[in-house]
């Protein structure tokens, strides 16, 4: 395949050598596709998708030849589109069928012009449920490697501004994560963790029929310079799935379900409905924008615990992030229930994220070929917390928000963006 992208890079920079590309001039992505075994996907029939709008349109085919190698040839214009004084790099998608125990692997990216792509293949992998005293447990394996650097290609460096050192931009570590759902919706995620995992109590609460998964995902840039010809680049995220194994539904139902709260929408608190469905702030309302959510108790109790669920919010340009809680008896005088850090990442770990022209290392849903909801472009990974709390008199209202750290050092807080659930327990 290599051997094939340079032959292939070297007729085309002999043609177009010394001038700028077309609408009308073809370009080229060359890839493999292989089986979780390793084994080639010969002869098999790959779509690649752009997306249009809000939702991916098929752009072109390829087919995979036995040694699993295929070349997608599509136009510069189908991928690029030239403004006045900037263009505008379109997003593009490739994915294996789902397997038979609902596995799948699939890829975004951006192109400028020939590349290659990372190899799509399946994560040899599923979840193993199993059962202690404390409740159950998920064991799992190690995620699949990043994405080897392609021998034609090259990698961007970034300088350390605190010792000047230049670090090479390589596509990101990918982590198991824990993908855990409930009708559909998604109920729990947990990433930095060892296996086994044992969703506490809390985390399960009540619902019913919950499914575990495991998802990884990597993301990366690297760089084409063929000699004579047009240079490229492919910034991706690379996504990993296995099938979903039954979990023991939970049992622990929260004080604070079909509790009041504030903003509400229609008098109904869509945040304590116990339905995990995402609400989006700026669909309901667009003014004022809120930056806390603010939940009223049916009585005055003492809260132990908080479950926080699909909080997104923009965040802070300092790299630091804390998600607050507070308790009050009358809704003015508040007390500290919990803090926690949710981001505390240095000015290097900053400038790599960024680096990354958006193509975030977590596995977000909206993108996914697999029916896993709406694409939500440029959001951030939403927040689930599992927070004790420690206020020391009861309270009837419990308020939920973010402060970010910004440039000037201050830390304001963050306006919401989507929130599924806050259950509040004794």
């Amino acid at each position: 395949m290599r051997r094939a992208l340079v032959t292939s890079l070297g007729l085309l920079a002999f043609a177009t050598a010394g001038c700028e590309r077309h609408p009308e001039d073809p370009i080229f992505a060359y890839g493999r596709a292989l089986h979780r075994d390793g084994t080639p996907r010969s002869g098999e029939t790959l779509t690649l998708e752009r997306l249009d709008e809000d939702a991916f349109a098929p752009l072109a085919t390829a087919t995979t030849e036995a040694s699993g190698d295929f070349t997608l040839e599509m136009l510069y214009g189908d991928t690029v589109k030239d403004e006045l004084y900037f263009s505008t790099l379109h997003r593009l998608r490739l994915a294996l069928p789902l397997e038979a125990d609902g596995s799948g692997t699939f890829l975004t990216f951006t192109l400028q012009d020939d590349v290659e792509l990372p190899t799509l293949k399946p994560w040899d992998a599923h979840p193993v449920v199993g059962t202690r005293d404390q409740g159950p447990t998920v064991a799992f394996p190690p995620a699949p490697p990043a994405p080897p650097l392609p021998e034609t290609a090259d990698t961007l460096e970034l300088q350390d501004g605190d010792t000047g050192e230049f670090v090479p931009i390589l596509p990101s570590e990918p982590e198991p994560l824990l993908w855990v759902t409930s009708g559909g919706e998604l109920l729990w995620r947990q990433k930095g963790t060892e296996s086994p995992w044992v969703p506490g109590p809390y985390v399960m609460e009540d619902f019913a029929s919950p499914r575990v998964q495991l998802r990884a995902a990597s993301a990366g840039s690297w760089l084409f310079e063929p000699l004579g010809g047009e240079s490229s680049s492919v910034n991706f995220r690379l996504e990993w799935r296995t099938g979903a194994e039954p979990l023991p539904p939970g049992t622990l139902r929260p004080i604070s379900r079909g509790a009041t709260c504030e903003p509400s929408f229609a008098d109904v608190c869509p945040w304590t409905d116990g339905l995990l469905t995402p609400v989006d702030f700026w669909e309901k309302e667009t003014d004022p924008r809120y930056h806390s959510v603010v939940i009223t108790l049916p009585q005055p109790t003492l809260p132990r615990r908080a479950v926080v669920r699909g909080l997104s919010y923009p965040h802070g340009w300092g790299g630091k992030d804390w998600l607050v809680l507070e308790g009050s008896m009358d809704g003015e005088q508040w007390q500290s229930l919990a803090r926690v850090t949710l981001r505390d990442l240095s000015r290097l770990e900053l400038s790599l994220l960024d680096a990354r022209f958006g193509f975030f290392t977590e596995p977000l849903g909206g993108e996914s070929p697999y029916g896993d909801g709406p694409i939500r472009l440029g959001a951030q990974e939403p927040v689930f917390q599992d927070v004790p709390l420690s206020g020391t008199a009861p309270v009837r209202f419990v308020r939920l928000s973010v402060e970010s750290l910004i440039y000037d050092g201050t830390s304001p807080p963050a306006e919401f963006y989507t929130l599924s659930e806050v259950s509040i327990f004794e």
